[in-house]
């Protein structure tokens, strides 16, 4: 009697043991499926605010084929994806005709925590992404022209075009920067922005001819020179100058040039021998005395950069007003309003309106050190807005966007 009495509760308590493990399975099982919902909810979620993220930043010309997670991703792949598109938005691509680099960039990624990736929040996230003035006005002709594409190729080939330059003005959002140059090459022309886009000061630019092209670059002027000498490049030197001063001495002096020896020391141009000079015999420098006859003009504005490219006021002004043709220099630029620049620049009126007038000769440069490093940017927009806020395609001079 007593042993059944142990079998009996050692099957009660075996019984109890096993639908203890089994409940607890149970309820195990059903925890994890509830985690396992609950994870896919917020994959489906983060999907779902890529997914906009997505139509935002297609409308406003970004390509997103890169941005798109698989419906396998896990949680942090989609959120991965969300977080570079959010910096795209934002700071754009490094355009890849920038040659020199001479800006530093200040990138920040923190804003892209500031709040869960859920759908409609993002997509406010980023329309704060930039509020600079021609940007949101060439949205609006791109979103216009998209419309209208269809299968038209013209229109599609526009919207590249306008893609390329939406790309630059995200592109400025890596730069902190109050005020900035850029020139614009293929429209040749110069504009002075406040950070907002306002513009502060306009004018025209003569640029780099097609076989001596205007780099494209980000720098900033270091300081500015008034009475400039022009030291002459090299190549300018030997294939355009040395033919004419073999033809004719007095070539030289018709134009105020100098001869420098390797010393910097000055040299009679009468004891040269021009006839034995070539590209690999050239050991000298010419030097273009300062005066209105220079062609720098007389207020050079330096730029960092190695590449000899600087801002320059022009002996030969009326080019800014009697010709359409503004792509004629050595790749320098020559600005419209020199005087009206440099004191913007210098943020005081160093120079006065009869400064240019007064042309003064056989002046030694004269360096203007200014309060800070201005930013500047070369660029090659050939689509862009104008003043108005109208549309406008600019001819492809250097033949880069076919």
């Amino acid at each position: 009697m007593n042993n059944r009495r142990i079998w009996i509760g050692v099957a009660v308590v075996a019984g109890l043991v096993l639908l203890f493990f089994v409940g607890r399975e149970f309820l195990d099982n059903q925890a994890e499926r509830k985690r396992q919902e609950e994870a896919a909810a917020k994959v489906q979620e983060a999907q779902l605010a890529l997914g906009q993220l997505r139509t935002f930043a297609d409308g406003i010309g970004i390509d997103t084929a890169r941005f798109v997670a698989a419906p396998t991703a896990t949680f942090d792949e989609v959120e991965d994806k969300t977080k570079r598109l959010l910096m795209e938005i934002r700071y754009g691509k490094k355009p890849s005709r920038i040659t020199f680099a001479g800006l530093s960039e200040k990138v920040d990624s923190s804003w892209t925590e500031s709040q869960p990736y859920q759908p409609d929040q993002v997509v406010q996230l980023a329309k704060g992404s930039s509020s600079f003035g021609p940007y949101a006005k060439l949205i609006a002709h791109y979103q216009r022209l998209r419309g209208q594409s269809g299968s038209n190729p013209a229109v599609a080939d526009s919207l590249r075009l306008l893609r390329q330059t939406l790309n630059f003005y995200r592109y400025l959002n890596r730069f902190n920067m109050d005020r900035f140059v850029l020139v614009n090459i293929p429209a040749a022309e110069l504009n002075v922005y406040d950070r907002a886009g306002k513009s502060l000061m306009a004018m025209h630019a003569i640029v780099g001819k097609p076989d001596k092209k205007t780099p494209c670059m980000t720098t900033y002027i270091k300081d500015i020179v008034a009475y400039p000498y022009w030291n002459v490049p090299k190549n300018i030197a030997i294939n355009e100058m040395l033919p004419r001063i073999r033809k004719n001495l007095d070539y030289l002096y018709s134009q105020n040039l100098q001869v420098l020896d390797e010393r910097g020391k000055e040299v009679d141009p009468e004891e040269v021998d021009w006839e034995s000079l070539s590209e690999t015999n050239f050991p000298y420098r010419i030097r273009q005395a300062s005066g209105c006859e220079n062609a720098l003009g007389l207020i050079k504005f330096d730029l960092e950069n190695p590449l000899a490219i600087y801002l320059h006021d022009t002996n030969g002004r009326d080019l800014f007003t009697l010709t359409k043709d503004r792509w004629r220099s050595h790749g320098c630029v020559r600005v419209q309003k020199p005087v009206e620049l440099a004191n913007f620049v210098l943020g005081e009126a160093k120079f006065d309106k009869g400064f240019m007038d007064r042309c003064l000769i056989d002046q030694k440069p004269q360096t203007l050190k200014i309060p800070k490093p201005f930013p500047v940017f070369i660029a090659y927009n050939t689509a862009d807005v104008d003043a108005t806020g109208q549309l406008r395609f600019y001819k492809d001079i250097y033949a880069l966007d076919r």
